[in-house]
């Protein structure tokens, strides 16, 4: 296998581990304040479906738009680890700005829907 298939696949692992620990750590805490301000379980279940698939796609986007074409076939290991981890930071960042969206929506969803409620 190439550096760069190797690096992919790393990077591809790596994405599904963050965005599975990600979703197992988020969604009952958001399951529940969803079910709570929307008393509506197709919602809950719209909004819960679709942060993770925005996370899902915001993390392989970047994983599959990473550019490894300075790897060569004699490069050495800790190069490799250097492309990982800039790669990775590349990820995350990603993974982050998605959930700091995610707060401004579901805030402006619990502002506009607790002033309707008595």
């Amino acid at each position: 296998m190439s550096p760069r298939g190797i690096v992919f696949w790393i990077l591809f692992v790596v994405v599904l581990a963050v965005v599975y620990l990600v979703d197992r750590v988020i969604r009952p805490s958001l399951r529940n304040l969803l079910e709570e301000i929307t008393a509506l379980p197709a919602a809950t279940e719209f909004y819960l479906r679709s942060f993770e698939i925005v996370v899902l796609f915001v993390g392989l986007a970047v994983a599959v738009g990473a550019n490894h074409s300075e790897l060569k076939a004699e490069s050495r290991f800790m190069e490799y680890v250097w492309t990982v981890g800039a790669d990775l930071q590349s990820i995350l960042q990603g993974i982050f700005g998605v959930l700091l969206g995610y707060v401004a929506l579901i805030t402006i969803l619990i502002a506009a829907l607790r002033r309707r409620q008595p």
